[in-house]
């Protein structure tokens, strides 16, 4: 009984395995580190510029001089001329000068909101905006203004280039823009999957041509019987000869 009890212990006691994680895993924690990190990296941003407001109200109320013009970044480091002219926030009428949105997308939207919707505020991979609104690269890069991005790493090629990440309320814009509204995208959807069921009935007929000709090409081929006419004699030779009435075969003989 000590016996199974120790061993059990011991069991217990052994490092349990640890399960493998597989690439679209570690790519999606990666994903999620990168936006929190993000997210933490605006909010600290936000507070530095609340804290250099409250920091030029103190030196206005403490100070009877007059406090010279300050420009460029100054106190805690933060850009005054946001601070002269704040960007509020279209959702909750918040200052959002320092926010993800709109120092990569100059959308005037908070943090706060973009957690709150994440559908309506969501990346677009390239690939995937092309595929779902029927776009071509010259959209995206030479059409003006051209569609503002992110990049990030590819969670298929690690070892590749980094993908361009858009938000979608602009590439659907962009989209408005290139196929006259929502009528002309749905149009365009249209016409590309009857071109792809068209691209694929062509498939399937030439790939039907290639076995039917593969197998005639594999069939045994049937013995050809001849069938003679009538025969004649040659006195020169002396020899007697006959044709086949089906494809001209000529059999010389002689007889005895």
């Amino acid at each position: 009984m000590s016996e199974e009890i120790k061993e059990t212990e011991s069991n217990e006691m052994r490092p349990k395995k640890k399960a493998k994680l597989s690439k679209s895993t570690i790519a999606d924690i990666e994903r999620k580190r990168q936006n929190a990190i993000l997210l933490r990296d605006s909010r600290i941003q936000n507070q530095i510029v609340r804290d250099c407001v409250r920091a030029e109200g103190k030196e206005q109320h403490t100070s009877s001089e007059p406090v010279p013009a300050k420009t460029g970044r100054d106190v805690a480091g933060c850009d005054l001329s946001e601070l002269e002219n704040p960007v509020k926030c279209r959702e909750c009428n918040i200052q959002c000068n320092a926010s993800y949105l709109y120092t990569k997308f100059e959308e005037t939207v908070c943090d706060e909101c973009r957690e709150k919707d994440r559908d309506q505020f969501k990346l677009i991979s390239k690939t995937d905006a092309k595929n779902e609104f029927i776009l071509k690269d010259c959209d995206f890069d030479y059409r003006e203004p051209n569609l503002r991005y992110v990049s990030a790493p590819n969670p298929h090629r690690p070892h590749g280039a980094s993908m361009k990440l858009y938000l979608i309320g602009h590439v659907y814009q962009r989209a408005c823009e290139v196929h006259g509204g929502d009528e002309g995208i749905d149009a365009a959807v249209a016409k590309r999957s009857e071109n792809r069921e068209k691209a694929t009935q062509r498939k399937m007929e030439k790939k039907m041509v290639e076995l039917r000709k593969a197998a005639r090409q594999r069939a045994p081929r049937q013995a050809h019987v001849h069938v003679f006419g009538d025969e004649s004699y040659d006195e020169e030779e002396d020899e007697y000869s006959h044709t086949c009435t089906e494809c001209g075969h000529v059999e010389t003989y002689e007889k005895m």
